[in-house]
């Protein structure tokens, strides 16, 4: 559904004789799919022509279809930088940034381009679920049903404008399920959104039932295994909770949510050092985030270090002070640090917030 153009921009007569040739030898390697191959030739381009934008747009299309879509970034930007008229990259360039998981990103350079392209449905829809994975659910649902109006049987944008409005708390889920039923490819996102609704409903195991049809459909569907392992959270069968959250990893490594209940539940069951490791990666993405930062003070406290536990425990509580747990937790390691007058307070904080 979401794939960069095969964008291949023509040589311009100003470049020196070797590096047109060059030019155009990797556009046909680009062209027959020999990316890795085109890859070499438009690096070695760029050696001769630092400037040529054209090399630099269509490296970063190359580098898109090798799944490297950092570095295409990285070209397509330098592009627009030596001539920012090439328009079309402006649209591999969202595409680059949604495929690496820069939601933000993506839903701004989309924007600038359909302020020059406003009629490109592609990016139009591929900005909907840019603003979906963002969580700017009120703009998604407009810019998706702008799209529905064009195509009403567009499965991806029936399913964002769903998820949105699912968040939203909005009615109108079920029939944009009952749309998506019925819609040619839409029956396993019928079923992620169903169990999606019936996750926020407290449904769990009904959840279950209509997320295992959605794998069983199709496996791959984006936030499907998300989905589960919060399900199966839910209904505290943590091992299939680990082994689903675990599987979305794989397909998103840069996801916070995802990030903090693997270590949530590597902590509950005493596997410290595993939860340390991936709660590292979650507090890289968000470092002020209150729930990191108070699982790290819990495991340092389960480890013996209150005073290292101090920090971050303090750190969720000024982010989140409502929380009577963090200040429970906070008033814990004060207490293990020999503070009894900062522990007292907390304690003190504890009661209030629980009457």
């Amino acid at each position: 559904m979401i794939a960069a153009s095969l964008l291949v921009l023509l040589a311009l007569p100003a470049q020196s004789p070797e590096a047109q040739a060059r030019f155009n030898r990797a556009v046909e390697l680009q062209r027959s799919g020999s990316f890795a191959e085109a890859e070499r030739e438009y690096r070695a381009v760029l050696q001769l022509a630092p400037d040529y934008a054209e090399a630099q747009a269509n490296l970063g299309a190359v580098l898109a279809r090798l799944d490297r879509y950092p570095e295409a970034v990285a070209a397509y930007e330098r592009a627009l930088r030596l001539a920012p008229n090439l328009a079309q990259v402006r649209l591999n360039l969202g595409i680059a940034h949604y495929r690496k998981g820069d939601f933000p990103k993506a839903a701004e350079a989309l924007r600038t381009f359909l302020e020059l392209s406003p009629d490109n449905a592609q990016a139009r829809q591929l900005l909907g679920l840019a603003l979906v994975e963002s969580g700017r659910d009120a703009e998604a649902v407009d810019v998706l049903s702008e799209v529905l109006h064009a195509a009403p049987a567009d499965p991806a944008a029936l399913y964002g404008l769903g998820l949105a409005t699912l968040r939203l708390q909005r009615a109108g889920v079920f029939a944009i399920i009952d749309r998506l039923d019925v819609t040619p490819g839409g029956k396993p996102a019928a079923h992620l959104l169903r169990g999606q609704a019936l996750l926020g409903g407290h449904e769990f195991e009904r959840a279950v039932a209509e997320l295992d049809q959605a794998a069983r459909l199709e496996p791959n569907l984006p936030r499907l295994d998300y989905s589960l392992g919060l399900t199966y959270f839910k209904l505290g069968r943590n091992a299939q909770a680990l082994e689903a959250f675990t599987r979305e990893l794989a397909r998103n490594g840069s996801d916070f949510s995802t990030l903090y209940y693997l270590p949530y539940l590597h902590e509950a069951q005493e596997n410290l050092a595993e939860a340390r490791r991936y709660l590292e990666r979650a507090l890289a993405l968000d470092r002020e985030s209150a729930e990191g930062n108070a699982l790290l003070g819990k495991i340092l406290v389960k480890e013996g270090k209150p005073a290292e536990a101090l920090g971050p425990l303090e750190a969720a509580v000024a982010k989140d002070p409502a929380s009577a747990d963090r200040h429970y937790l906070l008033a814990r390691a004060y207490q293990q640090v020999g503070r009894k007058e900062d522990a007292a307070r907390e304690f003190a904080e504890v009661q209030r917030l629980k009457k």
